[in-house]
């Protein structure tokens, strides 16, 4: 009984501080100039061009980062001109599957105000293609702080073997992060320095 109530009060901390810090992080994203958001937004963008996944994917899980994540849009425009087969993930029930997107025009607010794939939108199975992870924050060895929703980290444990790449600006890097067993690292970070292995 003792260590029941050790563990559940060992969660409930670990629960906290995964919440204060997402608050924090989303507090210094939310308040940066547009003007300098976009100059390292394209900074990212260049250096996703010079890892080795996004050089070679034929295929790709992506997903259109909200207004004060770290953008998305440069890069999946590129995808689109290079032929890249492109899909984005729509949250059904307690999980989450992806459809093939050809444009901007196949998407449309869902979930949590993320833009997911209309009706229209062919569900696909591509094992090899590289998974776009979003985060709140990342170490350097990869562990990652989502949202809250546990949905790529489920996916990626039902589907596992894909490439997964991170995009995130350098105040995102903390030098340890609160981590549970289920949590999925990612295998690349992408930030504004430059394009990192992380395992």
């Amino acid at each position: 009984m003792v260590l029941l109530q050790i563990l559940v009060k060992s969660m409930e901390t670990l629960e906290k501080r995964k919440i204060d810090l997402r608050k924090q992080m989303k507090i210094l994203l939310k308040g940066m100039e547009q003007e300098e958001k976009q100059r390292l937004d394209h900074e990212v963008f260049i250096h996703a061009l010079k890892n080795p996944e996004i050089m070679h994917a034929k295929s790709v899980y992506a997903y259109m980062a909200l207004s004060w994540e770290t953008g998305t849009k440069e890069l999946l425009d590129y995808f689109w001109k290079q032929g890249v087969q492109v899909a984005f993930p729509k949250v059904l029930g307690d999980e989450m599957e992806f459809f093939k997107v050809n444009s901007l025009e196949d998407l449309e607010p869902g979930a949590f105000r993320i833009m997911e794939p209309k009706a229209h939108c062919e569900q696909v199975d591509w094992p090899e293609a590289v998974i776009m992870v979003p985060g709140i924050a990342f170490t350097r060895d990869g562990k990652r702080l989502g949202k809250g929703g546990g949905y790529y980290d489920k996916y990626l444990d039902r589907y596992p073997g894909h490439k997964t790449v991170a995009f995130a600006y350098e105040f995102q890097i903390v030098s340890e992060l609160p981590a549970e067993l289920h949590d999925q690292p990612v295998d690349h970070l992408i930030t504004e320095t430059g394009s990192f292995f992380c395992k």
